[in-house]
């Protein structure tokens, strides 16, 4: 063992600077798998660990339009086995909030009577302030997801305003409401003191709704207990759920989607560094042949010999993944507490299951590296010492060699023709370069083109789910302004080009499976004109346009299983309704559980229950949204809220770009350190082989820089060559791959923003970063002396 030893740390100390390239790009490699699983795993169960912990729910019903009898529901829900409930939460709706003078309207405020604390379901955590059982009068309890974005405290102020009343409350504990507390959510629920709650709110304009919060012993078990349910109340569920797989998914999106990602391109780096580590053995193996011949014939066995170079890279690669999955903690801890920011408790950080996850990961790195240092050097037990000793190769080589074929390039010039000929000679080095090349293009390309989209994503917000008008506005106190008045304001302006109205309730379907009759709720909206206008897009069929048509989301349309064409049933408002599905789209709110309807469909003896005071409105191309929606601010001050499309979009997806941008970019960045990093090793592998032709091209007058440019000018070939093949892949291929993960978002075709520019700016820094790695490690040409490398 002795000999294998101190014929290994020669090994590691004659060729430094390749051994340490090496060691880095295992590093890199280890680093970016140790970082994507630990974000996979700890993602969901540090969510799902806070979700046990204060008693979560896993669904919560929503009574709002008088279509069930809340103490029905509550005492039927409060009767079971198996299933906690909240009891019934009374609240009632309000819009905005300002906060020090600015307004904050874009925000859905639930205004709770709080009950006495802590409740079976759903617990509310103080992450600032003091904990009671109720807020004091004069104050509420704010969400971290309202608080956290916008830098507000204990001890600040803020308003509510409704029918020309304002309604001045002190913070005085910001709460963790793990089912309100997700990212990109638009929805808060604010907990008041019960008399604030009866002196404000009851005299305001408005009727009290009600929700229902239940957590079950087993929740693979609620269909069970609501067909039993909807059997006592003798109809569907006409009103709203919120179920825990639309509870949870903003808390887990942004880093699933990340997670699949680096994993993907993580494994990607693994098998570029696994090939480097065989491309390397192999190299060593040749150089070193006739040396491997005397030691066989001095009694070395094959075993021994093998055994030096699987020790070798056994000691590169713990060397280089320990420090690898360290730095996966901080990494991955970031990118973990992006998400989950909100269920952070003051400043408090999260803990996360690292060590397991990444002990793993570092074992089968290693376990890998090491079957393959044994694969790659097995070649050495078929070296016949006479052989090696004469020619310093097998017979069959130096014959091969002695024979090798001629390629004419005489027109070339002929720095162009020793750069060609040194690719074409090393085969295996040029492969490995040029699959680098691929896969760094690819990679920067999808990097650059998922930051941008997810950047500029009012550009293709139509795709998400969403309008694409220019301006939303929402009546906030119809005493001072009707929806006719309004209607016949934006019917004179001739700026506006066309506004539709629109408002949501929920919707039943009922369904047959292999469990018997079951239902679905979906969100649905309806519009008082029409979607085309209002910017909406379907991946199959078109929009609906007369009162019988229909369109759904894409995970309604799985779980119903019908396309464009079909027909459905839908409960709306109590009445059952036969609807022909015109399109499907797709829908990352509410996980595309959701259906368009025209408003024409619900009679006018109903309309009044939905909400409808909502409006997209588009403008003349030459009108500034933002001068319009200011303009309308100062007509109609808190009557009426309007936002640019950008605004909302930007408040919404924040934390996303937020949240994407900089590990994305991180892992662009390492990437072509990788590529710098495996060229410049190629590149000194392959001059030291060709040393001699080296040293007589420099004996012939050859300048060292010609040398250099020809050596550069064959990298770069290939690199354009891998360039101009990674373009499609990183185009089309890795988006393909995280469709995979969206699809149960709601989302199957990432919608993309693609620009020539980062498409060839990708591609131009995957040939920069090979071609610079390739004149770097040239460098040594400068040093060689023609005199000793022309003696043989």
């Amino acid at each position: 063992m002795y000999p294998i030893w101190l014929l290994c740390l020669s090994n590691l100390k004659r060729r430094k600077i390749q051994n340490g390239f090496i060691a880095l790009i295992m590093l890199l490699a280890s680093l970016l798998f140790s970082t994507a699983v630990i974000v996979i795993t700890n993602t969901n169960n540090s969510y799902m660990d806070f979700h046990t912990k204060v008693q979560g729910s896993h669904q919560i019903l929503k009574l709002e339009q008088d279509l069930h009898n809340p103490n029905q529901v509550e005492s039927w829900w409060g009767s079971q086995q198996g299933v906690q409930s909240s009891g019934l939460l009374r609240y009632r709706s309000m819009t905005g909030y300002t906060f020090n003078g600015k307004d904050y309207p874009n925000t859905d405020l639930m205004m709770m009577d709080t009950p006495a604390q802590p409740v079976t379901v759903d617990r509310l955590v103080f992450a600032e302030g003091t904990q009671q059982a109720e807020p004091e009068e004069g104050t509420v309890w704010l969400p971290t997801s309202i608080a956290y974005p916008k830098g507000i405290g204990v001890g600040d102020t803020i308003e509510f305003k409704k029918d020309t009343r304002t309604m001045s409350m002190k913070v005085a504990a910001v709460v963790i409401d793990v089912a309100y507390s997700s990212p990109f959510t638009s929805t808060g629920r604010v907990w008041m003191n019960h008399a604030d709650f009866q002196s404000n709110l009851l005299s305001m304009q408005g009727k009290d709704m009600f929700m229902l919060a239940l957590r079950f012993d087993h929740y693979e078990e609620n269909a069970t207990y609501w067909r039993s349910f909807e059997r006592e109340l003798g109809t569907p569920y006409l009103e709203s759920v919120t179920k825990f797989e639309s509870l949870s998914s903003f808390y887990t999106v942004t880093n699933k989607m990340l997670g699949f990602v680096i994993i993907f391109l993580a494994l990607m780096m693994i098998l570029v560094a696994l090939y480097t580590v065989g491309f390397t053995i192999s190299d060593a193996v040749l150089s070193s042949y006739k040396t491997i011949g005397i030691l066989k014939s001095q009694g070395f066995t094959s075993y021994r010999t093998t055994g030096i170079y699987v020790l070798q890279y056994t000691v590169l690669s713990v060397i280089s993944i320990i420090p690898g999955i360290a730095l996966s903690y901080p990494f991955s801890k970031f990118i973990i507490a992006q998400s989950l920011a909100y269920l952070r408790s003051g400043d408090a950080s999260f803990s996360i299951q690292y060590f397991g996850a990444a002990a793993a990961v570092g074992a089968s790195i290693l376990v890998v590296v090491i079957v393959i240092s044994w694969l790659f050097s097995y070649r050495t037990r078929f070296i016949q010492p006479v052989q090696a000793i004469r020619y310093g190769m097998s017979e069959r080589s130096a014959a091969k060699q002695q024979s090798n074929w001629l390629i004419s390039f005489s027109r070339l010039p002929i720095v162009w023709v020793l750069g060609l000929r040194g690719v074409l000679k090393n085969r295996a080095g040029s492969i490995l370069m040029t699959l680098m090349a691929v896969a760094t293009s690819a990679v920067l390309i999808f990097c650059s083109i998922f930051i941008y989209s997810i950047v500029s994503i009012n550009k293709t917000i139509s795709s998400w789910g969403y309008d694409s008008s220019d301006i939303s506005m929402r009546i906030d106190e119809p005493k001072e302004l009707s929806n006719e008045q309004l209607n016949q304001t934006l019917f004179r302006d001739s700026r506006i080009v066309n506004h539709s109205r629109f408002g949501d309730t929920n919707g039943v379907i009922p369904f047959e499976d292999d469990t018997g009759t079951n239902q679905l709720n979906v969100v649905l909206t309806l519009v008082d004109g029409n979607y085309d206008e209002i910017g909406v897009s379907n991946l199959r069929g078109g929009n609906p346009h007369a009162d019988d048509e229909i369109s759904i989301g894409i995970n309604v349309a799985k779980q119903l299983k019908k396309d464009v064409g079909d027909k459905i049933d839908v409960y709306v408002l109590g009445d059952k309704k036969s609807m022909t599905i015109t399109g499907v789209y797709q829908a990352i709110a509410n996980l595309a559980y959701s259906a368009r309807m025209k408003a024409a469909a619900i009679p006018n003896s109903q309309r009044h229950v939905i909400n409808m005071d909502s409006y997209f409105v588009n403008l003349q191309d030459n009108i500034n949204p933002d001068t319009f929606v200011t303009e309308l601010n100062n007509s109609y001050g808190s009557a009426l809220w309007s936002a640019t499309h950008e605004s909302l979009v930007n408040e919404v997806f924040s934390a996303a770009v937020a949240g994407l941008v900089l590990p994305m970019s991180v892992i662009g960045l390492l990437f072509l350190l990788a590529t710098f990093v495996i060229i410049f090793s190629i590149c000194r592998i392959n001059i030291r082989k060709e040393q001699k032709n080296y040293g007589i091209y420099k004996s012939i007058g050859m300048t060292s820089r010609k040398i250099r440019v020809s050596i550069s000018s064959g990298v770069f070939n290939l690199s354009m060559i891998g360039a101009i093949i990674g373009i499609p892949v990183g185009l089309f291929l890795l988006p393909r791959l995280l469709n995979v993960i969206l699809a149960n978002y709601g989302i199957v075709e990432m919608p993309l923003s693609i620009q020539a520019e980062q498409v060839v700016l990708g591609a131009i820094l995957s040939v920069a970063a090979a071609t610079l790695g390739s004149w770097l490690a040239s460098k040594t040409v400068k040093s060689m002396s023609p005199r000793i490398l022309t003696v043989d």
